[in-house]
């Protein structure tokens, strides 16, 4: 039975020990979720929220609905610092 089972394995690929897969800048989004833009700007999402609702958010806020707000990339990231 034993046998059986070690015919029927298959090979474990440990995907960590794989080598990056290339990333193209231009495939990346130009907008970030309020969760997305908070965790890039150091702060908690319902810090950005809260201050976005106030209207005294670092980076304008795009409201999608009442309830959601996108923020653009490269506006993150000059305040990160990330771009110039």
């Amino acid at each position: 039975m034993l046998e059986y089972f070690e015919t029927q394995t298959e090979e474990i690929v440990d995907e960590a020990d794989a080598p990056p897969v290339p990333h193209d800048d231009h495939l990346e989004c130009f907008f970030y979720s309020e969760a997305e833009a908070a965790d890039r700007l150091g702060i908690h999402r319902t810090t950005l929220r809260a201050l976005a609702l106030q209207g005294k958010s670092p980076v304008e806020p795009i409201p999608l609905t009442d309830h959601r707000r996108v923020y653009r990339r490269i506006d993150i990231h000059r305040l990160a610092g990330i771009e110039p």
